[in-house]
Order: structure tokens, then sequence, then C-alpha cells
């Protein structure tokens, strides 16, 4: 399950996430590309596609195109944005539930893809092992994961600004996040073959407050991002972050993963 407050946050930004997803809209271009060099050429018709952590539909538009004819189910356990990716995508070889992806039934699919949300699970290990055992025969598991890199500019001027005296202290969500040795171990514990990539992102903002604001509508707030703190200690950790970076920039460490179960179709 995701952690009751992730769910807050993600459900209250749902109208607003797709507007600021600059971050998760690369990772889903890249997850894909990731996914489809793995996946038979003739991948289409007939074929299952579960996506936990559909959200509002970003990935399940991509995932649509690239494989015509395939069967895509979405699955999220945030009702609002379930809701929005409903009203986005009328593609009837689309559906999707309001649902713990942790707990899916017992339906079986070629294909499990999701991007940017299994750092959110509670679970890690116990989420990786269900899909796998959700694969038919060669089935394949890609995933893209945010790692502990993620907001590492951000994470440094609230240290600085707390070691000054002048900032809220704490540390952004991300930097609990696992990292990639972490992952692969999950991954070879549950899969004959198995990769993990990584990818970086960067970008830049006005302000202190065009970054935070970004972030909560992305839903990635952590327990350490400095919200209802006075402007004169936000205006302390700008000043820091521009001492030690220049400029309001945020990186995003990206980790793409693979997992594929034993059988026909395995490369």
């Amino acid at each position: 399950m995701v952690d009751p407050a992730v769910l807050r946050r993600f459900s209250a930004s749902a109208a607003c996430y797709d507007a600021h997803a600059h971050a998760q809209r690369l990772s889903a271009r890249d997850l894909l590309a990731f996914t489809r060099r793995t996946l038979p050429e003739q991948f289409g018709p007939g074929r299952r596609i579960l996506e936990p952590g559909c959200g509002t539909g970003l990935y399940t538009r991509m995932i649509l195109d690239a494989f015509p004819g395939a069967a895509v189910f979405g699955v999220d356990i945030s009702e609002p944005m379930v809701r929005v990716a409903r009203g986005h995508i009328g593609d009837p070889r689309a559906r999707f539930a309001v649902a713990d992806a942790e707990e899916v039934g017992s339906a079986s699919y070629d294909l499990i893809t999701s991007n940017a949300t299994f750092q959110w699970f509670l679970s890690f290990s116990r989420t990786v092992a269900r899909m796998a055992a959700l694969l038919r025969r060669g089935g394949l598991l890609t995933f893209s994961f945010f790692g502990p890199g993620t907001y590492a500019e951000l994470d440094a001027a609230l240290r600085d600004a707390a070691a000054e005296g002048g900032g809220p202290g704490g540390r952004v969500a991300a930097a609990g996040f696992l990292g990639r040795d972490e992952i692969a171990a999950v991954l070879s514990a549950a899969f004959p073959r198995w990769d993990v990539v990584e990818r970086r992102y960067h970008q830049e903002f006005p302000t202190l407050a065009d970054l935070l604001r970004s972030i909560r509508y992305t839903g990635t707030r952590g327990g350490g991002t400095p919200w209802g703190v006075s402007p004169g200690r936000l205006s302390r950790v700008e000043e820091a972050y521009r001492e030690r970076h220049g400029a309001i920039r945020a990186t995003y460490q990206v980790l793409l993963c693979r997992g594929q179960a034993a059988g026909e179709g395995a490369a």
C-alpha cells in the first residue's frame, strides 16, 4: 500500500498534476523505450497490460499509442486521479479501477509497467514479488523509480540553511528512497533476468517558490520540505540554494528497472 500521506497529496493535486509533471513525462518516455527494447516486435493484439499507479493517465496514453490492439488495465489508489484518467482517455482498450496496486487480483499479464510509482509503496520487495507472480511465462515487469538523488540541490540547501540557524531543517522525501543496489537486490530475488539503468533530468525554476509549487502539485513533497515556514526563513533557504548552486535547479534521478519472468518469450 502507498503511504496514506502520499495518497492524500496525490489526490489533492489530481487536477494540476499533468501541468507540473515535467520529470514524470520524461521518465514515462524513457521507460516506454526501455520497455520496447525487450518486448517481441509483434507485441500487440490480444496482449494484456497492467499499469499499477496509472495516476491521471499520462503514461497510459503512451502505452496505448505504442501497442495497438493491446488491452491496458490501469489501477490507482487515488480516486481523483482515476477520475481524471477516465475523463482524458476514451479508448475502449483501456479500463481503470480505484484499487491498491499491491492487492491486484489473480489475473495474468504479458506486461506490467508503471511510471514514477514504485518508490511510494510501503513494501517495495513485496510489491515486486507480487507483480512477478502476475506475469505470464516470459512476461515483463518494467517501472521507473525516482532515486535518492532526486531534489539533491533542495536537500543540500535545507541542510545549509539549518546549519546557519536560518532554515527549517529536515530532508526531502527522496533522500530516503531506495538506491540502485537495493533495487537490484530485490529484482534479482524475483526474476532470472533483470536490469537497472539510470537517467538524470534537470529543470530550472525562477524562484524557490516555483520549485516548491511544482513539488506540491506532483505530490512529491517530503517531510523536510519547508511548508508553512515563514517567508523570511524560506528566503534564507533560497539564499543558501543560490549560493551553493547558482540557480534554483532541480535534479531528478530516475532508475529504469526491468525484470523478465522465465519461459516463452524471455530474451
